[in-house]
């Protein structure tokens, strides 16, 4: 026991926490991160100012966690939590961090449930194969509103979304999507099937991290980031799949001359007038006989003549396709635009002038295709609509052929003809490398904004003290 002789003597030690936590803690009761005082801590480190605001609250017009005084912390960054009881407006709805929401085209919206006679149109939720219900510790964001009680328990309505965890494992270290569920206006229908294939889960952090404020403090793998580096399409290729025009390319083929037909046909006529006037001047049985072998030699003549176009329309093909493979390349970027027109010409994905201003706010059309892609990725992988979404299967299946060419060194004939035979999980694979491509290059540049400052907060600082 000690006696105290000053109230000064009385202090309160400082708790020692993971920040990691604290932020989870915080942007979990939807606190707001400060770009400016987040990239001040990464930059100064234990030389910040005190005061610097690292969090604010939900409105984003007070402090809730700053930078505070080293009180005797030993190396350990000191931080100040004020946090009011009525900041917490969170709801069933609201997502944790490290957990995400992807928003089914509209259309499912309205296939509610009607009656006994569309039940082709429901699914049913107790036969999804290889369902994972969480447990009781794994139940995050998953809590169910009253309105939830009205959904029948076989039956339900067409999901609207779907929310899960985006997670890496130490003993998984690439990015899996954990615990899916169903909802229908942001209300939980049930457990989902996790989907198959390996492209989904890293195409969903993706656009996860072109998000403005962090909703998870993942990187993207490095197979992406290799695809990103190699996403240049030759021009050639854009052309003979009808992309582009070839006015809107560089030269790449050779341009053979167009009157070579003519010239032929005209030297061909001037032998067969020839020879009918020489047929004139013989006599009867003479003239019938060369008249037998003039129209022999001409059919045999133009079989040949048809044989050797043949031939030279097929070395032409193919003298092309090689072109068009060894063409100048053009920047993903500028080829992004016509799949995207290309796409919203078929009605494949979303046009982002026939969406409402709320609906797409803060999102380009680049994302708004990628949201309406991914979602029909999902369904096609997960047996919902999958004869409406086979298109957006196989885009995955484009991504897989364009990271083997890029393996290889380059593209080959076999992949040119398949580019050309599926154009539109070709021109889907653009809109998805370009978008990641675009998501990557911030990453390069300015050390990935707010999400990058965080994760290097999180790497440096793996506990601070709190008080």
């Amino acid at each position: 026991m000690q006696r105290i002789q000053y109230s000064s003597d009385l202090k309160v030690p400082q708790a020692e926490i993971h920040l990691e936590e604290l932020f989870d803690f915080l942007l979990d009761r939807g606190a707001v991160p400060d770009a400016k005082g987040i990239h001040m801590l990464r930059v100064s480190g234990l030389w910040t100012p005190t005061g610097t605001c690292l969090m604010l609250c939900p409105d984003a017009t007070q402090t809730a966690l700053r930078v505070s005084m080293p009180d005797d912390s030993d190396g350990f960054l000191s931080l100040a939590l004020q946090w009011r009881s009525d900041w917490n407006k969170r709801d069933p709805s609201s997502l944790p961090p490290g957990w995400m929401r992807l928003e089914f085209p509209s259309e499912a919206a309205n296939e509610a449930v009607k009656c006994s006679s569309d039940s082709q149109k429901l699914i049913n939720l107790e036969n999804t194969p290889s369902q994972q219900v969480p447990n009781e510790d794994e139940k995050v964001g998953t809590s169910r509103s009253k309105d939830a009680s009205t959904v029948p328990p076989a039956y339900s309505p067409a999901p609207t979304s779907v929310r899960f965890n985006l997670s890496s494992l130490p003993s998984y270290p690439h990015v899996q999507i954990r615990y899916p569920m169903y909802e229908y206006n942001t209300v939980p229908l049930g457990a989902a099937a996790v989907p198959l294939g390996h492209w989904l889960a890293p195409l969903l952090l993706t656009l996860s991290l072109s998000n403005p404020y962090p909703t998870t403090f993942l990187t993207l793998p490095p197979f992406l980031q290799v695809l990103s580096e190699h996403s240049s399409v030759p021009c050639g290729v854009l052309v003979m799949t009808k992309l582009l025009s070839v006015n809107d390319v560089p030269e790449w083929e050779t341009v053979y001359p167009s009157n070579v037909l003519g010239v032929e046909a005209h030297d061909s006529f001037i032998v067969q007038q020839q020879a009918i006037a020489r047929e004139r001047i013989l006599p009867e049985g003479q003239r019938k006989e060369a008249q037998k072998l003039r129209a022999q030699e001409e059919l045999s003549a133009m079989s040949r003549q048809a044989m050797r176009k043949l031939r030279e329309r097929t070395e032409r093909e193919g003298r092309r396709e090689i072109e068009a493979i060894n063409s100048p390349k053009l920047d993903i970027s500028l080829v992004m635009n016509a799949a995207l027109g290309a796409l919203a010409g078929d009605g494949l994905v979303i046009n982002p002038e026939s969406q409402d201003k709320e609906a797409a706010e803060g999102k380009d059309a680049g994302q708004l295709a990628v949201e309406h892609l991914l979602a029909g990725v999902w369904k096609a992988s997960t047996g919902i609509d999958y004869l409406e979404n086979e298109w957006a299967l196989k885009t995955c299946d484009m991504l897989n052929r364009w990271r083997d060419w890029i393996d290889r060194g380059g593209m080959n004939k076999e992949d040119l003809r398949a580019i050309i035979k599926q154009r539109r999980a070709f021109c889907g694979a653009i809109v998805l490398v370009g978008f990641m491509t675009r998501v990557y290059n911030k990453e390069k540049t300015d050390g990935g904004g707010l999400q990058g400052d965080v994760r290097e907060c999180l790497r440096v600082w793996k506990k601070v003290r709190i008080g």
